[in-house]
């Protein structure tokens, strides 16, 4: 993975933005701060001229790391976390953050990570944000790991949702151990935090697999989410390369439709539209086209 040290950048990126092109147009860019009472992110607009990506991401990082203009606003990042190197590949920018990140406490970290996500995801070419510590990547306290994160992954942060935890009963659709060919409804009850959508929760669900007896999981362990969003009632879903390693014993309109009657058990979701690796109108395995926005099937469930 290619770094980009960043030790001292502050100071360096600041000036960036009037040092580019004068034909080149600016952009602006909402940069994420926290509110003076340390609970709730708010942004401030940012004009720049710069282009380059990896140059871009740097002069994010800056300016994140400069008191903003409004008095009511202050740095997002905690004291004594400093970034040790980034890289942006395939579309994802990978961040390395030095030890001190694990001590950081709880609701400042989650504040934190979704300030810079927030902030770096409006780059052009930037899908994801994947975060690691000292070479490892970031995982929860249960030891999952965090994985790539979008802004979609993140709702309002406010002093009642980011410091509390709820708990849901979702349906979740598994294979049926005794058919190849039927899926199978899985009521769970989750504890979870509360800034972290619906949506993600039931992806991280599926991937987990069924938690009772009499189902088979139909996503691949490892299979990442690389971003989750709903719009006009329509989730968008794009899954990482690892959805192509699908066991041959799970049917790919089983998987798909898994996902789909999953996810429109969500109030406001009707449709699913899923990519791969942010491709639209891939192909799954080699007859499951993705070309289109699947709405939930019901004829496939278990009677």
């Amino acid at each position: 993975m290619r770094a980009y040290w960043i030790a001292g950048i502050a100071a360096a990126c600041l000036c960036l933005g009037g040092c580019g092109s004068a034909e080149a147009e600016d952009t602006q860019y909402q940069i994420y701060y926290l509110e003076k009472d340390g609970m709730s992110l708010e942004a401030e607009g940012y004009d720049t001229d710069t282009q380059d990506t990896e140059s871009l991401v740097g002069e994010l990082f800056g300016r994140m790391d400069t008191e903003p203009d409004t008095n009511e606003y202050r740095t997002a990042r905690p004291a004594g976390v400093e970034v040790a190197g980034y890289s942006v590949e395939d579309g994802f920018l990978y961040i390395d953050y030095t030890a001190a990140y694990t001590s950081v406490d709880p609701v400042t970290e989650v504040l934190y990570r979704a300030a810079v996500v927030k902030t770096m995801a409006q780059i052009p070419g930037i899908e994801g944000v994947s975060i690691q510590v000292a070479g490892n990547p970031l995982t929860l306290k249960d030891g999952s790991a965090v994985g790539v994160m979008t802004p979609a992954d993140f709702v309002d942060n406010t002093e009642e949702t980011i410091n509390s935890y709820s708990r849901a009963t979702l349906t979740l659709y598994f294979l049926s151990d005794t058919d190849d060919h039927r899926l199978k409804p899985e009521r769970v009850e989750v504890t979870y935090n509360s800034s972290l959508s619906m949506e993600r929760l039931v992806m991280d669900q599926l991937i987990e697999g069924p938690k009772a007896e009499g189902y088979r999981a139909t996503l691949p362990e490892d299979v990442q989410v690389l971003g989750i969003s709903v719009n006009e009632g329509i989730c968008y879903v794009n899954l990482d390369e690892n959805i192509r390693s699908l066991s041959g014993s799970v049917p790919e309109d089983m998987c798909i439709y898994s996902i789909v009657n999953s996810l429109t058990e969500i109030s406001g979701v009707s449709r699913v539209q899923i990519s791969i690796n942010g491709e639209v109108g891939g192909v799954l395995r080699e007859s499951m086209s993705l070309d289109k926005a699947f709405e939930r099937n019901l004829d496939l469930v278990e009677e």
